[in-house]
């Protein structure tokens, strides 16, 4: 990490310290938005992470954009952060200035045939934010870039676990206020979106280390604290355990990105960005089976922090992608290299 990073991380960590509390978890949660919360966030400038310098972003790499989300996931912030970097990516890549306000992003690829002149009809399903999107962003089957108003848009209000918006969304004649070629394959948005929950299944996994250790280094059973036990050792050890390898590969997901991009057919950052969700899904079980065995029944209470994460954790296990779904992909890979190409494959 340079020392720019280390400057966003220490920045984000303090906004998100300051501002996310339980009390602000608890309340949003019925809202489902906060003024003053993303108000701040914009005005630290964190959607403008991926766009380029001469489209007034801050130029960052992926890598940048892996500390964000991390630090998201971390502090369970209620608001559409890595949505709206990738937002603001897509945007950036099809030479498109992002417009002011929030960005709702479109999971799957538009139909071709939804966009009639200057204006489209289609459903989306799962649009994360949805409700409170001020325009839409997505990629049409062709891997262009389109946005769209959120005039004569119907939404359907639904959520995740974690109480956060996952909205069906019918447009219907809906205004086309942008339109452009860009350099992305159709399927970007699911490949980007898998990244970044694994940035966010990491800084989550990392809270719930630091609470399990915390509550067992405090609560004292049969006369000694619960963390001199052999067996809550083992436990916090199988939580880091699984919390490194998830930090890992999606750091090392995002440096491939950044390196490769995921066009064409080559050793791209595919494989490595499958790696990290297939990685990251399969973790979400045993990270929050263990915290929560830790902590006994305080855990699963509203009114302690930890289950603000785990609900997290088990919404984003399957978007953008369960597991079975990227293992599958890379047993094809497997199958496709065959047993003596595949290592030298992985470590291209």
């Amino acid at each position: 990490m340079n020392d720019t990073q280390k400057m966003l991380e220490d920045s984000v960590t303090r906004l998100f310290s300051d501002l996310i509390t339980r009390e602000a978890l608890t309340r949003i949660e019925e809202t489902t938005w906060d003024v003053p919360l993303w108000q701040a966030i914009t005005d630290l400038g964190l959607p403008q992470v991926l766009i380029s310098e001469a489209r007034e972003g801050m130029g960052g790499s992926w890598v940048d954009a892996f500390l964000v989300a991390r630090a998201c996931g971390r502090h369970a912030v209620p608001a559409p952060v890595p949505e709206q970097m990738l937002a603001g990516f897509l945007c950036d890549q099809a030479s498109l200035l992002l417009p002011a306000g929030i960005a709702g992003v479109l999971p799957a690829p538009v139909p071709v045939a939804a966009l009639k002149g200057d204006n489209a009809s289609f459903s989306a399903a799962r649009v994360p934010w949805g409700r409170h999107a001020d325009f839409f962003v997505g990629l049409t089957e062709a891997g262009h870039l389109v946005m769209l108003s959120n005039t004569g848009v119907t939404v359907r209000e639904e959520a995740n676990l974690a109480r956060e918006p996952r909205d069906h969304l019918t447009f219907e004649a809906t205004p086309l206020i942008g339109h452009a070629a860009g350099g992305l394959p159709a399927d970007s948005v699911r490949w980007l979106g898998a990244l970044l929950r694994s940035a966010q299944i990491s800084g989550a996994a990392a809270a719930c280390l630091e609470l399990s250790v915390k509550y067992t280094s405090e609560r004292v059973q049969f006369g000694r604290a619960l963390s001199q036990f052999q067996a809550i050792q083992h436990h916090l050890a199988e939580i880091a355990g699984e919390m490194a390898s998830v930090d890992t590969m999606a750091m090392v997901a995002c440096r491939a990105f950044d390196a490769r991009g995921i066009n064409g057919t080559d050793r791209n950052a595919r494989f490595d960005i499958a790696v990290a969700k297939c990685r990251a899904s399969e973790a979400v079980e045993p990270i929050t089976r263990l915290s929560h065995q830790v902590h006994g029944a305080i855990g699963f209470t509203y009114e302690y922090d930890l289950q603000f994460l785990t609900r997290r954790l088990w919404s984003w296990r399957a978007e953008f992608g369960a597991q079975g779904e990227w293992g599958k992909y890379l047993g094809g890979v497997a199958m496709d290299q065959g047993g003596d190409q595949l290592w030298p494959y992985m470590t291209a």
